[in-house]
């Protein structure tokens, strides 16, 4: 679902976008989100992939607060104009196998109607 916002996600491991993971070795965790139309009181939930943990935690551009979960990161905005915008999430692959991630969603808080996002995804990590 794409019609207000619309999500895109990849991983990126030494500068390439993979599927597949390394154990052991940082990765970053790389959201856009694109408002196609204004909107106040934003919330994106970000799920990470099970097999991972965070590195280290930061803070980005516009964001209010961001909360970090064992199985998501959620971000608030209190308000967003049309445009793209980019989350990053700093994680390390530590446990080996094939993992579902679940899509990631951005809403607004009062309005929970209003949401957009992507796909289901599967991520593998080896050693």
């Amino acid at each position: 679902k794409n019609d207000i916002f619309e999500l895109k996600s990849k991983l990126v491991q030494n500068g390439k976008t993979v599927e597949k993971l390394k154990s052991k070795t940082a990765i970053k965790m790389i959201v856009t989100l694109e408002v196609k139309k204004e909107a106040e009181y934003i919330m994106v939930e970000i799920p990470i992939p099970a097999g991972c943990s965070y590195g280290e935690k930061g803070f980005g551009y516009k964001e209010v607060h961001r909360e970090y979960f064992r199985e998501k990161t959620c971000v608030f905005y209190r308000n967003l104009p049309v445009g793209t915008y980019t989350i990053t999430i700093n994680l390390e692959p530590r446990f080996t196998g094939e993992y579902t991630v679940n899509p990631a969603k951005a809403e607004q808080m009062y309005f929970p109607v209003f949401y957009g996002r992507n796909a289901i995804k599967e991520v593998g990590i080896e050693d």
